[in-house]
Parts: structure tokens; C-alpha cells; sequence
């Protein structure tokens, strides 16, 4: 049997680790307060521009694709997922809905959708992290989103600072640095995601020659992130004006250092 590729074997781990959890999928997203939240501020990141297609990009169960397609049923919707079971699962939540879902990451797009365009291509929770390399994944995105078409793209941060503080004070300076790595391995050691995270620079950089920045945002900068909604009350004054903050800090350098990047990129004509 040849072997596979460095970048083939990273692919097929990442598909292994989104099926694993791919029947929980759904009531795991729905029922986090935190996540809840920052999805539905992603949405709106998206629904700030008009377009009669749209892609989602990691789209998992189709969480997404199935708010959209409901929200604006004359618009052309279609997803691809690197995770087999993740694709299956969000073909049959799509079914009656004309919505085409196919297998493949970001690189696989000209292949997978040839000669299609899409207005705007969005990712969310950072599956762009995941990809092996970062800049054939741009270059296929800059072949399937229509001239002066929009990406509304999300990564996980490499210098999320809150995180970093929190493990210090509490005697792990390994967690605290983790990040840091060429090679992040997720949030759960015993179940190890393989991933590279991006300084605002790098990200930036690599979509610099197709693509210019019409907005970048920071996510659970001071807000909690995803794992510690347990320790916050989903209606409780705290958990509200933590996200206060977090848009206010928005407005500063230290936009950059939240568990979330959100980007919106427009294709230059």
C-alpha cells in the first residue's frame, strides 16, 4: 500500500475527530450558552451581506446551512465537511430543502464545486485551523467565491491571553504556552485535534494577494469560551457584560487576544 501524504494523514486524524463526536454534535452546540451566543454573532457577521449563494465551509450537522436555507429560502445554500458522518447527518437534515452537501476541506473546493462561485463563504470555530496548508486553502477559496465576493472566516487564536493567564495561576505553565506551538493538539489532550492556530498577521498575510480585511473582530476575549459555560449562569450579569466588554476591548490592540478571530474578507475585483 503506498503511503500517504503528510497532509492526507493529518486529514484523515481531523476526520476521525469530528466523526467521534458527530451524533452529539447538535445538542452539544445548542445546548452552550457561551457557544450559542457567539454563533449568533457570527450569523449576523454573515447576514451583513447580501448574496444569492452561500457556502459554509465546515459546516458539521448543518446547524447552519439549516438556519440559513430556513432564513432565506430563495438563496442557493451548499456545505461541505471534512467528517463523513458529519456529512451524512447534515444531508438528512437538508433533505427536503434543495441544499447540496458534499465531503472535502477547504483545499478540495475547486474540485468538489467546479465552475461554481458563491457570493459569501463562511466558516465558523475555525476549521481553517485544521487545514495542512493554509495558503492552497486560500487559493482554492479564491477560485470558488464570485469576484468581489465576501468570506466571513473564523479562526481559533494562537494568543488567547485570558486563557494563558488562567493556566498560570494555576501552576501550568505548559497549558499557559500551548498555544504557542507550531502544532496545537486541541482542547482535550486525551482526544488531540491536530491543528495550527495564527497570529492576526499570519492569517492576513496568507489572503493578502486575493483578498482585502473589511473587518476583523476578537471572541471571548474576557467572555468565556465554549468549555467554561458551565461555571457562568446563562442569563446572569456577569456572563453579560463580560461580552459588554469583549466588543468594547473590540475597539483596542487587544482585539486579537480571544479564543475566536472573526474576519471578513472581500475579493478583490
Amino acid at each position: 500500500m503506498p503511503s500517504l501524504r503528510a497532509d492526507e494523514t493529518d486529514l484523515r486524524a481531523t476526520s476521525a475527530y469530528y466523526d467521534a463526536f458527530a451524533e452529539t454534535a447538535e445538542q452539544r452546540y445548542s445546548s452552550n450558552h457561551v457557544l450559542v451566543r457567539v454563533r449568533e454573532a457570527f450569523r449576523r457577521a454573515v447576514e451583513a451581506h447580501p448574496a444569492r449563494s452561500m457556502l459554509d465551509l465546515g459546516c458539521g450537522p448543518g446547524t447552519d446551512l439549516a438556519w440559513f436555507a430556513a432564513r432565506y429560502p430563495g438563496r442557493r445554500c451548499a456545505g461541505i465537511d471534512v467528517s463523513p458522518r458529519m456529512v451524512e447527518l447534515a444531508r438528512a437534515k437538508l433533505a427536503d430543502r434543495g441544499v447540496r452537501v458534499e465531503r472535502g476541506c477547504a483545499a478540495d473546493l475547486p474540485r468538489v464545486f467546479p465552475g461554481e462561485q458563491f457570493d459569501v463563504i463562511y466558516s465558523f470555530f475555525g476549521p481553517l485551523n485544521t487545514e495542512p496548508d493554509l495558503g492552497r486553502a486560500v487559493a482554492a477559496l479564491a477560485q470558488v467565491v464570485a469576484p468581489g465576493g465576501v468570506l466571513v472566516l473564523t479562526f481559533v487564536g494562537r494568543t488567547y491571553v485570558a486563557d494563558s493567564a488562567l493556566h498560570l495561576l494555576r501552576g501550568r505553565p505548559g497549558q499557559a504556552v500551548a498555544r504557542l506551538a507550531n502544532r496545537w493538539h486541541g482542547y482535550a489532550p486525551q482526544a488531540p485535534l491536530r491543528a495550527w492556530l495564527y497570529f492576526p498577521r499570519q492569517i492576513e498575510g496568507r489572503f493578502a494577494p486575493v483578498f482585502q480585511v473589511e473587518r476583523r473582530e476578537g471572541f471571548s476575549i474576557v467572555y468565556p469560551a465554549w468549555y467554561r459555560a458551565a461555571r457562568f449562569a446563562e442569563q446572569g450579569t456577569l456572563v453579560r457584560a463580560l461580552w459588554i466588554v469583549d466588543r468594547v476591548l473590540n475597539r483596542t490592540p487587544l482585539w486579537s487576544a480571544g479564543e475566536h478571530l472573526l474576519y471578513v474578507l472581500r475579493r478583490r475585483s
